[in-house]
């Protein structure tokens, strides 16, 4: 009995086991075949963390981390570092693949050569792709640091750089594009427009021509008397009949404020004799002359005409003849409203104005100059009171020049941060005994002389409407300059 009953339990077993195997499984479809399940494919090409690290490039004593400005990756490997030889270190997500221009190459391993702008693009799974443009360069990484994260603030593609101690250059750097469409990218010897800085070249030019006893500061400059009354006649108010070389050169001739450069303004379409008999015409000035300080392009503009009658050379011709060739200096000259010349980077205007619409031709005394880094700072050394390069002027003659005015300006506030062609006297900058900056559209430049003689300036191809642009540059060029104290 016993025997029976389990043979019964097992079979009862076996056909239980039988029923639930040909029962259906709650996950398998009607159909019987098993669900599709989506397989998720990755769409993501972004490229982070871009460096050069120490283990992976024998030539590197430390890592290399990089700025990144949405596609554009800026980073700074030390001078005497090949760039040809580089092998870089990023993230991408597992499933994509990395190109460097037409080469496939992997994180950590693979060497590239970056002497050139590289274009990196990165493919997801799903075949999108994404490119990224690698601007690597030599130099101090943390000067460049400063550099980056201002272009990046400000929306500037590209910047020059050169930094002097006891009149040697001890920096010089280079950084973007000088031609954001053609990828050009940008070189120490990249000439860029200076718009206000130009004034410096024309107090330059004055200067020499005061040294050689062509003219005094104190002659007049309109009138029967004045150095352009051949030009320009005698027919004009008492007050133009006035204003002497050293009322033009410190903004204390009293001379209406107007657009000198705008293509919107009255001298729309004129040339300079032009543009300044239009002046003249406006009747009577507005301050009596050598009473109010009021900064005015037209002053300068008069001097560069000045420059022209006196020495009966172009402007430029007279700068180069007289100061920049004798010197050794290159990389300055007179800029066009057409476009770049040869040597010049292209400028940006960041809102609807045409950076090529100021008539700088017109006004090139004024704010039409370009010029390189390099050749600033030699030209500083000419001016600096140093011993190592000789100025090319007496010390009376630059103690002139840089002598403060002491006047009112317009609101009848003391005025004494005006030299003649150069600023001073700024609280905030109590190391700068002569500096200058300058402003048009797409133009954004810095250049200044410090008491213990660590000079520099910074060129720029664009200029933001950010309120802090000036300020950050000014302050960028002090720690640049703290920087090689």
């Amino acid at each position: 009995m016993k025997t029976k009953f389990r043979i019964h339990l097992l079979l009862l077993f076996v056909a239980g086991a039988l029923l639930a195997g040909c029962s259906k499984d709650s996950t398998t479809p009607e159909n019987g075949k098993e669900e599709n399940k989506p397989i998720q494919v990755s769409k993501d090409n972004s490229l982070t963390n871009f460096s050069f690290k120490k283990d992976q490039n024998t030539s590197l004593e430390s890592n290399c981390s990089s700025t990144v400005n949405g596609d554009l990756i800026y980073i700074t490997v030390p001078d005497g570092v090949s760039l040809a030889t580089l092998v870089p270190s990023f993230n991408v997500h597992e499933k994509a693949t990395v190109k460097a221009g037409t080469n496939a190459i992997q994180s950590g391993s693979s060497t590239v050569d970056f002497s050139k702008a590289v274009t990196i693009t990165v493919t997801a799974e799903n075949g999108s792709s994404r490119s990224y443009t690698v601007l690597a360069k030599n130099g101090n990484q943390q000067v460049d640091a400063k550099i980056y994260s201002f272009m990046i603030k400000h929306n500037i593609p590209g910047v020059s750089v050169a930094l002097s101690k006891d009149e040697e250059i001890v920096y010089t750097a280079a950084y973007g594009y000088a031609d954001k469409e053609t990828k050009e990218r940008v070189t120490s010897d990249h000439m860029f427009r200076l718009a206000s800085m130009s004034k410096q070249h024309t107090a330059i030019g004055i200067m020499k021509l005061v040294e050689q006893g062509h003219l005094k500061l104190t002659d007049t400059v309109f009138g029967k008397e004045g150095v352009l009354y051949n030009a320009y006649g005698d027919n004009m108010g008492s007050d133009w009949k006035a204003i002497t070389i050293e009322q033009l050169l410190s903004h204390t001739s009293g001379i209406l404020t107007e657009g000198f450069f705008g293509a919107g303004s009255a001298f729309s379409g004129k040339n300079l004799d032009e543009r300044i008999a239009t002046l003249l015409s406006k009747g009577e000035v507005k301050w009596a002359p050598g009473a109010v300080y009021e900064y005015n392009n037209s002053n300068f503009a008069i001097l560069g005409k000045v420059i022209e009658v006196v020495s009966g050379k172009k402007f430029m011709k007279f700068l180069k003849d007289e100061i920049y060739t004798p010197n050794g200096i290159t990389g300055i000259d007179a800029g066009s409203n057409d476009g770049p010349i040869k040597g010049e980077v292209r400028h940006y205007s960041q809102n609807s104005v045409n950076p090529y619409d100021n008539n700088v031709e017109a006004g090139v005394a004024a704010g039409g100059v370009v010029a390189s880094a390099p050749a600033l700072m030699k030209l500083m050394a000419l001016l600096d009171y140093g011993t190592k390069v000789p100025d090319i002027f007496k010390k009376e003659t630059l103690d002139r020049m840089y002598t403060p005015i002491n006047v009112v300006d317009e609101d009848g506030d003391k005025a004494d941060q005006y030299c003649l062609g150069w600023r001073t006297n700024y609280s905030n900058y109590p190391d700068w005994p002569a500096f200058h900056g300058g402003t048009l559209a797409g133009v954004c430049p810095i250049w200044a002389r410090s008491y213990d003689n660590v000079n520099g300036v910074i060129l720029c191809n664009s200029r933001s409407y950010n309120q802090s642009i000036d300020s950050d540059i000014w302050h960028m060029l002090e720690d640049l300059q703290e920087m090689y104290r």
